[in-house]
């Protein structure tokens, strides 16, 4: 009782420490975002006859493709748990899916928090520790593939004077994340790359890190079997990529919605950058700076200030709190109709060596 008493007193005395330190940096952002704001008003003349001249009717459709979004992306995270073994429902699967876009856009360092709110319903799907983290990091690699394809795409449709330095930089992003992509589906690679460091530098990575690397190759082998096929691989990236591109559709729309021309190319790299901003999670959802990095991108491929943040402030009012608000609501119908998500209820379906998917 008194260990798990000072264990209890140790985890808050952590998250107090780091609490204030992301406070701090949340507020900075944020500030630095302002300044930038008012030092460069000028750019902005014309925002509120933008916004007071708003076409609803591109709303409307705007908000219906942001909403898709989410069926792509829960049908490939579908078709990567059954490749480990684990059936789930469709419908179950999409709430989930909304339910953890909610969390990754509200909450501080809402992307880890999310994380393990997905991990924790595939665990009650049946999946076993290891399939669960597997599957979670795979659908992570490969939507990371298929926004480094968007972003590429983007840089060249959108050229600029920079469009060299970035064209290269974005290559060798895409190289990089498709790579990763393949590797996941062939995760005895990864057992064989533990394997590699426990036989050679094992020992002197102290006892700790040895004793995490023992566990990490225990979870591994479970996914011995697991070797999806090439179609499965290729069903799932594109159903990314049908994501983000209804996720573009939204933010394209939205220039509709205030009067503007949909500047192409730069609506794909800077639909990009923000996803990468928002992921690092220094304010919830990337507030701020996600808006101020979309409208510095328009601005810098030649669209208008005022069109610029009319346009990023309708399509963040769409996915910050249409969606938000409806992945609450998502979150509170799997609690009450598929119960808490720390429980396990049912177990996976038992795998057979040799079997391939």
């Amino acid at each position: 009782m008194e260990e798990g008493r000072a264990d209890h007193s140790w985890e808050q005395r952590v998250g107090r420490r780091t609490l204030t330190p992301r406070v701090v940096l949340q507020i900075a952002a944020i500030a630095a975002v302002i300044v930038f704001a008012y030092r460069e008003r000028h750019l902005f003349t014309g925002f509120g006859s933008a916004m007071s001249s708003i076409r609803w009717y591109w709303v409307v459709p705007a908000f219906a493709a942001e909403l898709a979004s989410i069926v792509p992306l829960a049908e490939a995270q579908l078709i990567i748990l059954r490749a480990g073994g684990v059936e789930a429902g469709r419908l179950e699967m999409n709430l989930v899916t909304l339910a953890s876009n909610a969390v990754s856009m509200s909450v501080p360092a809402g992307v880890a928090v999310a994380e393990g709110y997905t991990y924790s319903r595939y665990r009650r799907l049946g999946a076993s520790r290891a399939v669960a983290a597997w599957s979670e990091l795979a659908s992570g690699a490969l939507a990371f593939a298929a926004l480094a394809a968007v972003a590429l795409a983007g840089a060249v449709l959108a050229g600029g004077p920079a469009h060299g330095p970035v064209l290269a930089a974005l290559s060798v992003v895409a190289a990089g994340s498709f790579t990763a992509a393949a590797l996941f589906r062939h995760p005895h690679t990864l057992i064989g790359g533990i394997e590699w460091i426990e036989r050679h530098v094992g020992r002197r990575l102290g006892p700790i890190v040895a004793r995490a690397v023992g566990r990490v190759r225990e979870i591994a082998n479970e996914l011995t079997f697991t070797h999806p096929s090439i179609g499965t691989w290729l069903a799932a990236f594109w159903l990314s990529v049908a994501n983000w591109m209804l996720d573009v559709a939204c933010l394209a729309l939205s220039f509709e919605a205030v009067g503007g021309r949909i500047p192409w190319g730069a609506v794909l790299l800077a639909f990009a950058g923000s996803k990468v901003i928002s992921s690092i999670g220094v304010t919830p959802g990337g507030l701020g700076l996600v808006e101020g990095g979309l409208i510095a991108t328009f601005v810098a491929y030649g669209t208008t200030g005022s069109t610029a943040a009319a346009a990023v402030l309708v399509y963040r009012g769409l996915t910050f709190v249409g969606l938000v608000g409806l992945g609450w609501a998502a979150a509170a119908v799997l609690a009450l109709r598929y119960g808490s998500s720390r429980a396990v209820t049912r177990e996976p379906r038992e795998r057979r060596p040799g079997v391939r998917r």
